[in-house]
């Protein structure tokens, strides 16, 4: 076995959550690229495009930034769970990627920052809806409660629960979409990152040539 031929024997290991055509497209590339390139050596080839684990992080990230944005185009947002993987497997793919240290530092940082906001508002949109279903509960409790001894002010707690209710199940679509509109927002932020990580590790490319 050559060196080109373990490389893409080593890639091929890596890249099992792609579909089998996924795969074949991927490995046929890369196969003729190197075949293209003349590299005979497997430092070589490590050199050019890192190691088959490093290489298959940047396959994988470039699959689901693709398969995202299949989704925009029928939609204004992809599935929370496609933009959960895009902006994952994005950062998976610059920390092992051979960028520039400083370069991968910073996009790091200011994705790290980013979910940490979009953490937060979350955190805080679910507390509010667990608030409005615990409120409305004891509201409804209470009412019921002292609508023996003191029925107005029994039916005006149940009357505040019921409205709280109300509110809730207004509040639930309404924090879905704005969860779902972070997630798409956190995904989109994370493909910009590395699409310009990408431009400035070719250009780098370039001038060493």
């Amino acid at each position: 076995m050559d060196a080109r031929q373990k490389y893409i024997s080593e890639l091929k290991r890596f890249l099992a959550p792609l579909t089998t055509e996924e795969r074949t497209d991927a490995l046929d590339f890369y196969n003729e690229y190197i075949e293209d390139a003349g590299y005979d050596n497997y430092q070589q080839i490590i050199k050019e495009l890192g190691n088959p684990r490093q290489l298959s992080h940047k396959i994988l990230a470039d699959y689901s930034i693709k398969a995202n944005n299949e989704e925009i185009k029928n939609s204004h947002t992809a599935s929370p769970r496609s933009n959960w993987r895009v902006f994952w497997l994005v950062v998976i793919a610059i920390i092992t990627s051979p960028i520039t240290f400083v370069l991968s530092l910073g996009a790091l940082i200011v994705l790290i920052c980013a979910l940490a906001a979009v953490f937060g508002v979350s955190v805080g949109i679910l507390g509010t809806l667990v608030g409005l279903i615990f409120g409305s509960g004891v509201m409804i409790y209470s009412g019921i409660g002292v609508i023996a001894a003191a029925p107005m002010t029994g039916i005006l707690y149940a009357g505040i629960g019921v409205t709280m209710i109300g509110f809730l199940l207004l509040c639930i679509p309404v924090g879905y979409w704005i969860i779902r509109w972070l997630a798409q927002a956190i995904a989109n932020l994370a493909k910009y990152i590395y699409q310009k990580l990408l431009q400035r590790k070719a250009e780098k490319h370039e001038k060493n040539i």
